[in-house]
């Protein structure tokens, strides 16, 4: 065949196409930037006996098929093509709704309702949360149970339509905090809290391509809580303080965690996210309690946003499996496993336990600390 040909010439234009993926594989000519929240296939051990069984070459295939070349470009332009003709998103549980809004299924399910777990499911979780704080109590600690925000209640006008939603309904968070009432549970309701104030506060406290709070939403909270703290122990804690706050279209850290999910090539949406220029004061004077922090990723905004700076020897136990103190975090340390971990000795030496959980996660894992704890203060008695 003839290059100098036109049919010549596309031959060679395709077969460098087919051919480059597999020289970029091996000579990394061009990097690609990696894909978020999409594991990768390791490369598989060869045995006689896994070759035989043909588990050998069906990892190979799977193993090869994630590190081809420009393998991250081809995902994210296909994506790109669905989300920009089609609506859809290729990301387990990320839903697009109104005004350009990224929500988890979870969260929605959680504020219309669709996973209530019924009338009587907390009821033993929370005698064994009343025993615990109330042994708490005795030992001379502090203990409440946070109940984070929810960016599905805070934005729940651009739920997507289509989805079955009654949140004058029954829900599980309704649930805690009315057994938690009569119980008399030591509680904190962010979520409802953050609804009566949209539209009140100069910035909004979730952006729209994140789940979480936004930093500017947490720092709110953090300083609720704190002086919470200081109400219940009669003490007087560093607070965070601003004068000053910027903004920038592009995000920092988690602000548009669950729009990097969804792997695309533009942004869904380009408001600006907005930052506050905080400190806390650290003069002498105020009282450093030793608090643990429980609770699922919402807790991590807290560790970001320095919560720690108010206390000493300061915790945070996520989702009771992975153990980090502040000098973890700010060297990136290694966490410790909960499992090899002496959390009771840093129960009995610490003056606070706050529990903090999102709506979505009260029938998954929000009782994972209060079992164990029960089980250590109560041996032998069972509900």
């Amino acid at each position: 065949m003839q290059l100098k040909t036109a049919r010549g010439r596309l031959f060679l234009f395709i077969l460098l196409l087919l051919v480059f993926p597999l020289l970029n594989h091996h000579y990394k000519i061009i990097k690609s930037a990696a894909l978020n929240n999409v594991g990768l296939k390791e490369k598989p051990f060869f045995s006689l006996k896994r070759w035989w069984e043909g588990s050998y070459q069906s990892d190979l295939g799977d193993y090869f098929n994630d590190v081809v070349g420009f393998r991250e470009d081809m995902i994210r332009f296909n994506n790109q093509l669905d989300f920009t003709f089609f609506n859809k998103i290729n990301s387990g549980g990320v839903l697009e709704g109104g005004h350009s809004n990224l929500f988890y299924s979870d969260y929605i399910e959680a504020y219309c309702g669709t996973d209530y777990a019924g009338d009587n499911y907390p009821l033993n979780d929370l005698f064994k949360m009343k025993k615990v704080q109330d042994t708490l109590e005795r030992l001379g600690k502090l203990f409440v149970f946070v109940h984070a925000g929810s960016k599905a209640s805070y934005y729940a006008e651009d739920i997507p339509k289509d989805l079955p939603c009654n949140s004058a309904g029954k829900t599980n968070l309704k649930n805690y905090e009315r057994i938690s009432d009569s119980l008399g549970i030591h509680y904190i309701d962010f979520n409802s809290w953050f609804v009566s104030l949209k539209g009140k506060t100069p910035h909004p406290l979730f952006n729209k391509q994140g789940i979480h709070w936004s930093m500017y939403g947490a720092l709110f909270a953090i300083d609720s809580l704190i002086k919470y703290i200081e109400l219940r122990r009669s003490i007087h804690m560093a607070h965070p303080k601003w004068s000053e706050i910027e903004y920038s279209y592009k995000a920092r850290r988690s602000e548009d965690d669950m729009e990097k999910v969804i792997n695309l090539i533009f942004p869904v949406d380009t408001s600006a996210y907005w930052y506050p220029k905080w400190h806390y004061d650290d003069s002498a004077g105020f009282t450093k309690p030793k608090v643990i922090y429980i609770g699922d990723s919402f807790g991590w905004t807290f560790v970001h946003d320095g919560i720690m700076n108010s206390d000493s020897d300061a915790y945070y136990w996520y989702y009771f499996r992975d153990v980090w103190r502040k000098e973890d975090w700010e060297e990136r340390a290694v966490s410790h496993d909960m499992s090899t971990y002496d959390w009771r000795g840093v129960l009995h030496d610490a003056d606070c336990v706050v529990m903090m959980y999102t709506a979505s996660q009260l029938v998954r894992s929000s009782t994972t600390f209060i079992d164990s704890a029960y089980k250590y203060y109560y041996p032998n008695k069972q509900f």
